[in-house]
């Protein structure tokens, strides 16, 4: 064995060193590229991962067509650029974004669509003080704001402010509108929310019912929605999914009184079903009855009801 040999082989690594550099580089970078993925939409994320597979195969392929290739000086010093690249960015993507969980999709994209949610900040005070969720479903809280103030909403795990929080949305200066998204409590109960800025004024009762997730609101566990705004009923049309219905109905005219009449067939000629009791805005209520079965119900304000009208239908 020559000198040469002999300062080649005391250079060297053990021979099972290099597998185990090998390991943490490869996390290391599998950590840093996943960090790229996540922080990025699906289009852009199925393009970087195509040209990053297309760019593996080709200089997997040019390392193995021979020494020319392997033993080019430049070589070395360009993988470790792009290395370090795809690390650097992986640790900036993982900084700015953290880990993003896959975004759920709503209807039309084949997965479950949101539970729609309204809460109305007005005089300073929420106008509705009753919500209900399903459990684990996803909530898209359209917040109005017709105060010339900053109110938010704040989700508490438990009966008051001393639990810990679930879910804050940012401070929304109205008169404005924003559009909070979030995950109901996965266990079925009553929880708290409030206004940060107005804690004592602005405050309320979020019901959490059983039910499949993301399923259509007014199913086992939820409450229908129901408006009465102008003196109009908004929606006009609701869907349920099971008899046993609650209306969680928000009288959002000030000083003029509203309810929900609801009737056995296609108009008010019909046996009643429910006469709620009549609230006077702003102010809401819950109403609770059973269906008796299948088909389209007709409803409308025992105040005013050639203006105020709808219908209920109940799927088969």
């Amino acid at each position: 064995m020559n000198d040469v040999d002999r300062g080649e082989r005391a250079g060297r690594l053990p021979g099972v060193a290099y597998p185990l550099i090998a390991v943490v580089l490869g996390g290391i970078l599998v950590w840093s590229f996943s960090r790229i993925l996540l922080a990025v939409g699906k289009d852009e994320a199925v393009a970087i991962s195509s040209l990053v597979s297309l760019n593996i195969l080709v200089g997997a392929a040019l390392v193995a067509y021979g020494r020319r290739v392997r033993n080019r000086p430049v070589a070395l010093p360009f993988l470790l650029g792009a290395a370090g690249v795809v690390v650097a960015v992986g640790v900036v993507a993982a900084v700015a974004f953290g880990d993003r969980p896959p975004a759920e999709t709503e209807a039309g994209g084949g997965g479950p669509k949101p539970e729609t949610v309204s809460l109305t900040a007005s005089g300073t005070k929420f106008l509705e003080t009753k919500l209900t969720f399903t459990a684990g479903a996803k909530i898209s809280m359209t917040f109005d704001n017709k105060d010339s103030l900053q109110h938010n909403f704040e989700l508490f795990d438990g009966k008051d402010a001393n639990a810990p929080s679930l879910f804050r949305s940012p401070l929304v200066t109205g008169p404005s509108t924003a559009t909070f998204t979030f995950t109901a409590p996965s266990k079925p109960g009553s929880y708290f929310f409030h206004c940060d800025v107005h804690p004592t004024q602005m405050f309320g009762t979020v019901t959490v019912g059983a039910g499949k997730p993301g399923g259509t609101p007014g199913g086992p566990g939820a409450a229908l929605q129901l408006s009465a705004k102008a003196i109009a009923f908004s929606p006009m049309k609701l869907t349920a999914s099971s008899p046993n219905v609650t209306i969680h109905f928000s009288n959002q005219d000030a000083n003029i009184p509203h309810n929900v009449a609801v009737f056995n067939g296609p108009d008010a000629n019909a046996p009643a079903i429910l006469h709620g009791p009549v609230i006077t805005g702003p102010a809401t209520t819950d109403y609770s009855f059973t269906l008796p079965g299948p088909g389209t119900y007709y409803f409308h304000c025992d105040v005013h009801p050639t203006q105020m009208t709808g219908t209920i239908t109940l799927a088969g």
